[in-house]
């Protein structure tokens, strides 16, 4: 994947993406409501010497949770690797000593975690019998009778 940040023009490649852990329970005695509160942490970010390309990339590890409290978990630990120009990779791991990121770069890293990991998190969910924690599209007939009517 390859990614042009729109305020500074730059691409910022992403070389891999990896689950190291994943983690998924479910309470069959629970009966009753339930919610879910979900939550990405970034929990480092470091240089990464990738030896093929003789270059430095930025690896991201990272935590997943869908927290349905008394129903479940779901856990998703992973990383990711970001080949970025040698100005943007230096403005990155410098605001990441005080744990802050620049806005773009943050939310392009969040935006793939949120992607890869909520699919593995609807198969776990699905193969657990868990509640999905997104809306699945749907059919039904009103849309067929719609459809229909435009033709």
């Amino acid at each position: 994947m390859v990614d042009k940040d729109k305020e500074t023009n730059r691409e910022i490649k992403l070389l891999g993406f990896n689950f190291i852990k994943l983690s998924v329970e479910k309470n069959p005695e629970f009966k009753g409501n339930h919610s879910i509160e979900s939550n990405i942490d970034i929990k480092s970010i470091e240089k990464h010497k990738i030896e093929l390309l003789k270059d430095e990339a930025v690896k991201v590890n990272f935590n997943f949770v869908l927290n349905y409290k008394e129903l479940g978990k779901v856990e998703i630990f992973g990383d990711l690797l970001l080949m970025l120009d040698e100005k943007t990779k230096k403005e990155v791991l410098e605001e990441w000593k005080d744990k802050k990121l620049p806005n773009n770069i943050r939310v392009l890293i969040l935006n793939i975690i949120l992607q890869k990991s909520s699919l593995k998190a609807l198969q776990l969910e699905e193969e657990l019998g868990l509640p999905f924690h997104m809306q699945m599209p749907r059919l039904s007939l009103e849309d067929s009778k719609q459809s229909e009517e435009k033709k």
